[in-house]
């Protein structure tokens, strides 16, 4: 796991980069504290997940961001990453199984292949473009 964080603000985490692991495990990639939560679960077939719900939560903070990860599921794609002032940290290839989690900063994702296949996750409700994100120069 690659972790990514801000040149401004030292110990804020932005970004991060995860491969799959081959054992057989839980990893939560995400912080606790974070919108965007992702784990990794790499099961057998012993494994089983009981029925359930979740619950509504209030959130006491009005202000929310939208957080987005990038599953790459086939193909490549690089993703560049940027700090809160929008300038440039790093760029990554990414494989398939590759996860990118953007809880601040910039992202851009280019497609390196044809027919790559890709999901992307993000908080909602979704409300378009002009209220959801900023173009960076």
């Amino acid at each position: 796991m690659k972790k990514i964080f801000s040149k401004i603000k030292k110990k804020k985490l932005l970004h991060i980069i995860f491969s799959p692991s081959k054992k057989n495990q839980r990893i939560n990639i995400s912080p606790d504290g974070e919108f965007m939560q992702l784990c990794y679960l790499n099961l057998n077939k012993e494994n089983k997940f009981l029925p359930h719900k979740h619950f509504w939560k209030i959130n006491k903070e009005k202000k929310k961001i939208v957080q987005e990860s990038w599953l790459l599921i086939k193909g490549s794609a690089k993703v560049s990453f940027y700090d809160l002032d929008d300038k440039f940290l790093i760029s990554k290839i990414l494989k398939p199984g590759d996860v990118s989690i953007t809880f601040a900063g910039g992202h851009k994702l280019d497609i390196l292949k044809d027919d790559t296949i890709i999901y992307e996750h993000k908080n909602g409700p979704y409300e378009g473009q002009q209220k959801d994100l900023k173009y960076l120069k």
